[in-house]
């Protein structure tokens, strides 16, 4: 008798380890047979490149302006302009990423304003200003694991000025001329800082840890459409006119008035998608 009863308690051992063997499989391989199984965690995979467009609104510091390198004019500005434009990037780590960007900078009125009675002609000159910027950047993203992620950067490149052929107005009313305009090409360089929101998602990049609920639990949330809000700064260098004519054509009564030291402030919005 006592040797059926040690046969039980060990069968009913064994028996009780088997079934804690099996429930411990369906817990961490998938489930069973029986019901099917849950589906393994699906690991998305880390976007590698992306595609961005931007739009912005740009006001200026007041610009240093001078004429025939003896001239300093006076009252200078540059208006407020639009932007639009986009590139390609590509990311380095979780935190590191790159682009390369173009943006258009709209016509905008400029003018500076000559008082000096030894110049042949005096008066304000007033022509447009658009600018096409080339910058290869660099930015560092913070918490990419929120949905909402700052970010800083720095950026490197050209600008190509084009002047829109202006006008001179000479105080003494009878007396006007024209400002020829002309392009010209210089480095630009900017400073950026914003945020980032996941336009499809909650959370960052990577997988949750698999525990347990449901078929889909464990599954990356998306972060392929974000929304970019910032601020740049740019460095735009410096542009000249052509000469300044009483008529077109005649001849030059100055050379080309010089736009030095634009600086630029934008506050930009854009889309960003990536690429899996």
């Amino acid at each position: 008798m006592t040797s059926v009863r040690g046969t039980l308690l060990v069968s009913a051992a064994l028996l009780f380890g088997s079934m804690v063997g099996a429930e411990a499989a369906d817990i961490n391989y998938g489930g069973s047979i029986k019901d099917g199984g849950y589906a393994a965690p699906i690991v998305a995979p880390e976007p590698r490149l992306y595609f961005r467009v931007d739009g912005g609104y740009a006001f200026h510091d007041d610009p240093v302006m001078v004429e025939n390198g003896i001239y300093d004019l006076t009252d200078t500005s540059i208006d407020d302009t639009w932007t639009v434009g986009g590139g390609i990037g590509i990311y380095f780590s979780r935190n590191v990423r790159a682009d390369i960007t173009v943006d258009h900078r709209f016509e905008a009125d400029t003018q500076g304003n000559l008082r000096d009675h030894a110049a042949t002609l005096e008066g304000v000159r007033a022509f447009g200003l658009s600018s096409t910027v080339a910058l290869a950047n660099v930015y560092y993203d913070f918490d990419t694991r929120s949905r909402f992620t700052p970010y800083v950067g720095v950026g490197l490149g050209f600008v190509r000025h084009s002047t829109k052929t202006g006008t001179v107005l000479n105080p003494c009313g009878g007396c006007t001329g024209v400002v020829e305009g002309d392009s010209s090409t210089h480095v630009a360089g900017a400073l950026m800082a914003g945020v980032s929101v996941n336009l499809t998602g909650g959370r960052g990049h990577n997988v949750s840890s698999a525990v347990n609920s449901g078929p889909h639990h464990g599954q990356t949330a998306s972060r392929d459409l974000l929304l970019d809000i910032g601020y740049r700064f740019l460095y735009l260098g410096e542009t000249a006119t052509g000469p300044v004519r009483f008529t077109l054509p005649g001849p030059a009564v100055s050379e080309d008035p010089t736009v030095e030291s634009i600086h630029a402030h934008e506050f930009r919005v854009g889309l960003r998608y990536n690429v899996r």
